[in-house]
């Protein structure tokens, strides 16, 4: 009994020891083979790849967030003139009613204009009693001097006499002077009542014109202070909308008349708002199919489809030397339980699909005056092999002619002693 368990007990050993030779062996022939393959690289002295037959894929990764296809924008009042400081808006994503005010404006401002403009008004109107007193002042002095000039010179006309036996010829000539200084004084008085009359209408009528220039101002900034409430034109789900800058609106920001603060969407149909990077763009079209991430439900994907596309790439932040395309999937399903304005997504648009088709590193490819071209290994080295691309994606190119399946190519230029 004691031999027969020692024999047991030995033979786990045994075992194991075969198992570790095997090991052994398979790490042998394996080193063996890693070194013969490395011998014949450093033979060729170039790296190789064998050519084989393959599905061509490629998809273009863009991110984003949801959007409503239809909305109805919510902007600044169009009878709003003038910049105007933005004093208070709603939260983002809060549901409205109709008529409910959503943001409101700096009524400050426009009510010190307001005030200043009225002050110049009414201080016109003081201007022009002051003015139509001066006038009857000067038109009463005036005709008061048509009558003691006419009264006089009635006077002196009736005592008037010739006769040098009564005047010197001194005192007749003085006489006659007298005359024709109240004749002259009496169309002074005429003249003077006659151009004051104008004056004074014209004085009149300058008041007016100011009054009128002030009066068009305060029209303007009480009709600037009636339209200082941005309301809901309906119900529905307040949502910020950017600017051109990509910023949302924030307490402070000068607003100016039409300028567009918010939208209320029709959640019913979304779409999703995306942006590629420009160099990833390449092959991005309308009516490209795509499916939709939502980063908050990334085991859900939704189909779409690509239907609006930007001519020009542009950048997302001011001043990022970065440039991406804007363009819009609209979606072949909405989930309204989960999709809402805003929500962050991810998308994979299937830019193509090609089955069974030659493909080669784009490193493996070169080209020059119009001419494609792979070094193709022979037996007596590396050959320069024109080929015809097909489609192209970041990192590989379809060989439409010049290579088949098994054909072994250079990843890098060979150097002269392998080429023939």
């Amino acid at each position: 009994m004691i031999a027969v368990n020692k024999h047991r007990e030995a033979e786990p050993a045994a075992t194991g020891a075969v198992k570790i030779n095997s090991l052994a062996k398979a790490v042998s022939i394996f080193g063996l083979l890693w070194l013969t393959a490395c011998s014949q690289q450093a033979a060729d002295g170039v790296l190789t790849m064998d050519v084989q037959r393959s599905d061509f894929n490629v998809e273009i990764p863009a991110v984003g967030e949801l959007e409503a296809s239809q909305s109805t924008a919510v902007t600044v009042p169009s009878g709003l003139r003038g910049p105007q400081s933005l004093a208070w808006i709603m939260d983002n994503f809060t549901p409205v009613k109709a008529g409910d005010v959503v943001a409101r404006m700096d009524p400050t401002r426009e009510s010190y204009r307001l005030q200043m403009e009225q002050f110049d008004f009414d201080r016109l109107d003081f201007d022009s009693q002051i003015q139509t007193e001066k006038d009857r002042t000067i038109s009463q002095t005036l005709s008061s001097g048509t009558e003691v000039t006419s009264e006089e010179k009635a006077l002196a006309e009736r005592y008037f006499s010739e006769d040098e036996r009564v005047y010197t010829k001194i005192e007749i000539i003085d006489q006659m002077r007298n005359q024709d200084y109240l004749v002259a004084k009496m169309h002074y008085f005429d003249w003077g009542l006659d151009k004051h009359g104008s004056q004074a209408q014209a004085e009149q009528e300058l008041i007016k014109l100011k009054q009128k220039g002030h009066a068009a101002k305060i029209n303007r900034f009480e009709n600037n202070l009636d339209q200082m409430e941005i309301t809901a034109p309906h119900d529905g789900l307040f949502v910020y909308q950017a600017g051109w800058d990509g910023a949302f609106p924030v307490v402070g920001d000068m607003m100016w008349s039409g300028f567009p603060i918010g939208l209320l969407p029709d959640t019913s149909v979304m779409q999703a708002k995306l942006y590629v990077q420009e160099s990833e763009a390449a092959g991005l079209s309308i009516g490209k199919k795509a499916t939709v991430y939502l980063d908050a439900y990334p085991d859900r994907p939704f189909t779409g489809e690509v239907t609006q596309l930007d001519a020009l790439a542009k950048p997302k932040e001011k001043d990022s030397p970065v440039n991406y395309f804007q363009f819009t999937i609209s979606l072949d399903h909405t989930a309204a339980d989960i999709m809402q304005p805003g929500r962050q997504v991810r998308a994979q648009v299937h830019s193509l699909n090609l089955k069974d088709v030659v493909t080669v590193p784009n490193q493996a490819l070169f080209q020059k005056e119009g001419l494609y071209w792979v070094y193709l290994k022979t037996a007596k080295g590396f050959i320069k092999q024109e080929v015809t691309p097909g489609s192209r994606s970041l990192n590989r190119t379809v060989i439409t002619d010049g290579l088949n399946r098994g054909d072994v190519i250079a990843l890098t230029t060979p150097p002269k002693r392998s080429r023939v």
